[in-house]
């Protein structure tokens, strides 16, 4: 039974998969995108109404990062990320990248990443003030 329910699971991913023409991600009603930071490696916004309270000092954003090329014969790339942020830790880990779940992610720090902490330090105030 459990290998018949694995594979109408895997069936209905890969399905959602194949047919989805998106490449903009949508949401339910609107975002309200404030740029943070812009550095050499990029720009990072932070969507404010997306900060969700999930438990104590832990809360939900929704972050936008455009990467900007490292030469000539790259592109830019324009990424969103589901962060959950331990506020009182000052640690965070992708729940989301571009849509697609990151089920085994982990806590780590910022690693001294300038746009991260930023992201940190402005969701982590607008929690506070709520």
């Amino acid at each position: 039974m459990t290998i018949f329910l694995n594979f109408v699971s895997l069936f209905l991913i890969f399905f959602i998969f194949m047919f989805n023409n998106s490449n903009v991600a949508f949401s339910i009603g609107n975002v309200d995108w404030v740029l943070l930071k812009e550095n050499n490696e990029g720009k990072e916004w932070l969507d404010m109404g997306s900060i969700k309270i999930i438990r104590d000092n832990e809360i939900s954003v929704l972050t936008k990062f455009l990467k900007y090329p490292k030469d000539a014969s790259d592109k830019e790339q324009l990424s969103l990320y589901v962060m959950k942020i331990d506020c009182n830790n000052k640690k965070f880990k992708d729940t989301s990248i571009n849509g697609i779940p990151q089920f085994n992610s982990k806590w780590q720090t910022s690693n001294n990443d300038e746009l991260i902490d930023v992201v940190i330090e402005n969701s982590c105030s607008e929690f506070i003030n709520e």
